[in-house]
């Protein structure tokens, strides 16, 4: 019964959005009573947030898997930002819920959290050993944190949304990712021969 309810929350919550979803509809789409729902969960938000940590449970996963192992922190970058948009493709009811929710409706600190901020922390992780290699030139981690996030993220979005199909017909996925990742991880202006200082 506790799946049921997430799986009814997952979908309704992408498609309505949170805010426009009550305890009572969801119950509604199971056949089930709305007080019986509260014997699994206090209220949206938690159901919210134990749909979230699904996510970044399975995303963390499949991160390590892929990029876990590399030495090179810039390739893992790029092996990183081929993972998130492949899950946003392969897995788009979770990527919504994961990171096109607002903060304030779930929890972000205690054990649901701890997935998403394990994957934040692999990510950064990442670019702070670029930065230390100076593979950007002189430029601070947050600034690359989140100029990298949003590029990527707002790929994920566009080709998620259908936008990048509609304006460009025939695409090849894959390469135009590739070649986006490397225009992105290019290096500074002033970083010369960075290949032969690693």
């Amino acid at each position: 019964m506790r799946r049921r309810i997430l799986d009814a929350a997952k979908q309704l919550f992408v498609k309505e959005g949170f805010d426009n979803v009550s305890i009572r509809r969801i119950a509604g789409a199971i056949e089930y009573s709305p007080a019986a729902i509260y014997r699994y969960f206090r209220n949206k938000r938690e159901m919210l947030s134990v749909l979230r940590d699904e996510g970044f449970k399975q995303f963390v996963e499949t991160q390590k898997e892929r990029a876990g192992s590399i030495a090179d922190p810039l390739e893992r970058l790029r092996i990183g930002g081929r993972g998130y948009i492949r899950f946003a493709l392969n897995e788009p009811e979770y990527f919504h819920l994961m990171f096109c929710t607002k903060c304030d409706e779930v929890d972000l600190e205690g054990k649901l959290a701890v997935s998403s901020m394990e994957s934040y922390h692999l990510f950064r992780q990442s670019v702070e050993e670029c930065v230390e290699l100076n593979c950007f030139g002189d430029i601070d981690a947050d600034t690359v944190v989140f100029s990298l996030w949003s590029g990527v993220h707002g790929l994920a979005h566009l080709i998620n949304t259908g936008r990048v199909n509609v304006l460009v017909n025939d695409l090849d996925l894959d390469p135009l990712i590739d070649r986006i990742l490397g225009f992105q991880l290019r290096p500074g202006p002033h970083v010369k021969n960075f290949e032969d200082k690693s």
